[in-house]
C-alpha cells in the first residue's frame, strides 16, 4: 500500500495518471513552525514534516499496517526574484504578484519525502528507523506578458488561491505560461520521474505496476 500525505487533488490525480494504487492521509503538520528563508531548505523541511506527521497518524490509527509499504509527503512553493511565494492570502496580494511576474520567470520548488518501512517494526518507537529518500525538484517557469484585465480576471476565480505562486499550470493558469525548463509534473505538485527513481532506489518499483485500484480516504 502506498500512502500520499497530502490533501492536494492535483497530486492525487498525478498518482491516478500513473495508476499507482494509493490511500490518502491528510497531514496535520503545522507549517507555520517552519520559519526558514531559504526556499529549497524550507520546502524540504515542509515535506519531511508532512510525511512524519502522516506516518504518526497512520500508526496511531492503525490503518492497514500489514500492507503499508511507502508514504510520500510533498510541499511546493514558488520562488520569484529571491522571494518565496506560497498560496496567495487574498485577491490584492495575487494581483500584485501577477503584475510583478508578468513577462518574467521564477522557480517552482517541490520538496519530496518518501518513507518505506519494514512492517514488522512499524510502531511509534521505531518508525524513525525506516528507510527514506528526500529531495527537491525545481522547474523554471517563464510567464507571458499579461494585461491588468487578464490578471484581474484570473484573480476573480478560485483556482489560483489553491496553488503555490498563485497559478495552476494544469488549469486556466496554463494559458499564462510561455515555457518551462524542467519537470512538468513537478509544477503540478509532484515530480513523477523523481518518484519513479526513488521507489526503485528503495526497492519498491513493483508499486508502479499495480493498476485499476480504487482510492480510499480516511
Amino acid at each position: 500500500m502506498f500512502v500520499l500525505a497530502s490533501a492536494s487533488k492535483a497530486r492525487q490525480k498525478l498518482l491516478d495518471q500513473i495508476a499507482l494504487r494509493h490511500k490518502v492521509i491528510v497531514s496535520d503538520f503545522d507549517e507555520t513552525q517552519i520559519q526558514e528563508p531559504d526556499p529549497i531548505l524550507k520546502v524540504k523541511l515542509l515535506a519531511k514534516g508532512k510525511s512524519d506527521s502522516a506516518l504518526k497518524k497512520l500508526i496511531k490509527e492503525n490503518h492497514d499496517l500489514d500492507t503499508f509499504q511507502a508514504l510520500l509527503g510533498c510541499d511546493s512553493l514558488f520562488e520569484f526574484e529571491g522571494e518565496i511565494f506560497e498560496k496567495p492570502i487574498n485577491k490584492e496580494q495575487l494581483i500584485s504578484r501577477w503584475q510583478r511576474m508578468s513577462g518574467k520567470s521564477g522557480f517552482l520548488h517541490t520538496g519530496h519525502y518518501l518513507i518505506s518501512h519494514d512492517s514488522s517494526k512499524l510502531d511509534m518507537e521505531s518508525y524513525s528507523l525506516n528507510q527514506y529518500s528526500d529531495g527537491v525538484v525545481s522547474t523554471k517557469i517563464e510567464f507571458m506578458t499579461l494585461s491588468n484585465i487578464e490578471i484581474i480576471k484570473y484573480a476573480s476565480i478560485q483556482e489560483p488561491y489553491n496553488c503555490a505562486g498563485g497559478f495552476a499550470i494544469e488549469g486556466y493558469g496554463g494559458l499564462f505560461i510561455k515555457k518551462i525548463d524542467g519537470c512538468f509534473s513537478n509544477v503540478i505538485g509532484l515530480s513523477l520521474p523523481w518518484l519513479k527513481i526513488n521507489l526503485e532506489k528503495l526497492g519498491l518499483s513493483e508499486l508502479l505496476l499495480e493498476k485499476n485500484n480504487k482510492i480510499k480516504y480516511f
